[in-house]
């Protein structure tokens, strides 16, 4: 094809691309622009002043001591915020962490990433607040105005409730449960669904750290009844400092492996898969061992490095059954390259995101390398390393703008089962799924996600009740020629090559529950994809 040909088809597409967001993003900007301070506001609860209290109160920090032990000590480490006097968070701010406010009233019109805990003192919930975790006021009342989310539990308690001569019933049973959760092992319930194990039943025991310093023992067992075996893995940690968190450990396993978790979480595809006869997943048996080493560097910094040895066996579809669809077939489980793996492998990770699994600021960047040579005694010779960089930034009530860069390359043969795949779900919406395959691979993704509750769409029944998203993705996954080095082929890459997508979806509050329309850009005449997810993309 001529140069002048292919160079006016890039340009076509590019500035069909750029078009088709700019006018997205203006249509819905102009359409959904905040008018919040019109809004009546609709109150829960007690509207009273709470000065009834008020000369019962021993504000000391004893108390304050004793409150932070028993409501903040069984909560995962989160950096916690000590104020004295009156607080407020306001509508577009956020506090990542417990939020502790002592001799003062506080008002949150904002986030807390946490628990808000107040003490000598009143707490008012604005209908923009939202509380990640229990909202308990020592020596005063809770003022929640409608609209308001907390997560986690309400409560109200006097500040003798918090001596251990007066304690009533309820607190001495939080405290149990503390104990419990703290210092028992905690066993979880693990249950699955695939084609090639089909339901999965087990028991796991996760890792908790506790203390300063200890012993982790984990792992998990269970059996697989359409693959008819026994899978686990047990494993131990030996771990000193908090913050500073210094870690090594070794375990052996035996299970189902697969290399698409960052695609679908376990939960999500296991109700697809029962439900639907859509399993989003392909798997590999991975039966071995590591040890490893971790070093935290602070609360959102971590490297991993250590050493495996597995052996990889192919899995075939064992079962087609569904609760829903059963005319149609699972997708075979792919063939991967059979053998025995030696390698060394670290990971990087930078995470200062206010949530897991829906934030709303922050970033993540995530770095792994993995490297195997025969003279490791592995079957296999390569060199893999894979970069995801994540961004999420409000732009003000009720509008964040979330940015996804992925890229992975690998030198030498890289097998099957580390092959990079690109398409459908959490990739490439737009395309079907794993459309793309390759040594090489570039994902971009951005989404602008607006909150219709905060805009003029708020009285239209229902919709005021879900946040609506643009979202755009470009991507490609192919084989380079030269596999001598990590950087060779990516000079193949064009804009006119990339695979690109366009889309609308609505969600609930978190961004979560969600349904997206995608329809690729690089090709007319395609049919507009519909998905459904349980959870974000990314």
């Amino acid at each position: 094809m001529p140069e002048s040909v292919t160079n006016r088809a890039m340009l076509k597409q590019f500035l069909f691309f750029i078009v088709v967001i700019v006018s997205l993003l203006l249509i819905m900007s102009l359409l959904l622009s905040s008018e919040a301070h019109g809004q009546v506001t609709w109150r829960e609860g007690r509207h009273e002043h709470s000065d009834d209290l008020r000369g019962d109160r021993d504000c000391n920090e004893r108390l304050q001591e004793r409150a932070e032990k028993m409501y903040l000590k069984d909560r995962d480490h989160l950096s916690v915020s000590r104020l004295t006097g009156d607080f407020e968070l306001g509508e577009e701010q956020a506090q990542d962490g417990h939020l502790v406010v002592s001799d003062g009233d506080a008002t949150i019109a904002g986030k807390v990433a946490g628990t808000v805990l107040v003490i000598c003192g009143n707490v008012k919930l604005r209908e923009t607040a939202v509380i990640e975790g229990d909202v308990v006021c020592i020596g005063g009342h809770i003022d929640r105005e409608r609209g308001s989310h907390v997560t986690g539990d309400q409560i109200e308690a006097s500040p003798r409730s918090l001596s251990t001569e007066t304690r009533t019933r309820r607190d001495w049973s939080r405290s149990w449960k503390s104990y419990r959760r703290r210092y028992a092992p905690s066993f979880e319930g693990k249950l699955h669904y695939n084609r090639v194990d089909g339901s999965f039943l087990g028991i796991s025991l996760p890792q908790r750290y506790t203390d300063n310093a200890g012993i982790e023992v984990f792992g998990f067992g269970g059996y697989a009844f359409a693959g008819k075996n026994w899978q686990y893995q047990v494993g131990g940690e030996a771990y000193i400092g908090e913050d500073w968190r210094s870690l090594v450990g070794l375990e052996a396993h035996d299970y189902t492996a697969s290399e698409d978790e960052w695609v679908i979480p376990e939960d999500e595809n296991s109700l697809a898969a029962w439900l639907i006869n859509e399993d989003f997943r392909d798997y590999f048996r991975r039966d071995g061992f590591s040890a490893y080493f971790s070093q935290s560097l602070s609360d959102n910094a971590k490297l991993t490095a250590g050493y495996r040895r597995d052996k990889l066996l192919s899995l075939p579809n064992e079962t087609d059954w569904s609760l829903f669809v059963n005319r149609k077939q699972f997708r075979v489980n792919p063939l991967i390259n059979d053998g025995r793996l030696a390698s060394y492998f670290a990971q990087g990770v930078w995470d200062t995101r206010n949530h897991k699994t829906h934030p709303d600021r922050g970033w993540r960047i995530q770095i792994e390398a993995e490297f195997s040579r025969p003279d490791l005694k592995s079957a296999y010779a390569f060199d893999r390393v894979l970069v995801d960089l994540r961004r999420y930034q409000p732009l003000g009530a009720g509008r964040n703008f979330d940015l996804r860069l992925r890229a992975g390359s690998a030198r030498g043969f890289l097998p099957e089962q580390f092959l990079f795949d690109l398409g459908g779900i959490s990739t490439l919406p737009g395309y079907r799924f794993k459309a793309f395959t390759g040594d090489r691979m570039v994902l971009g993704s951005v989404e602008y996600r607006l909150d219709a509750g905060r805009s003029r769409l708020r009285e239209v029944p229902l919709l005021g009740e879900l946040n609506l998203i643009l979202f755009a993705d470009a991507g490609l996954a192919w084989f380079a020629q030269d596999r001598s080095t990590l950087s060779a082929a990516f000079d193949f890459l064009t804009f006119d090559k990339l695979k690109t997508d366009v889309g609308i979806g609505v969600s609930d509050e978190d961004g979560r529950v969600r349904l997206n329309f995608a329809k690729r850009t690089d090709k007319a005449g395609e049919d507009v994809l519909i998905s459904f997810r349980l959870n974000r993309s990314f």
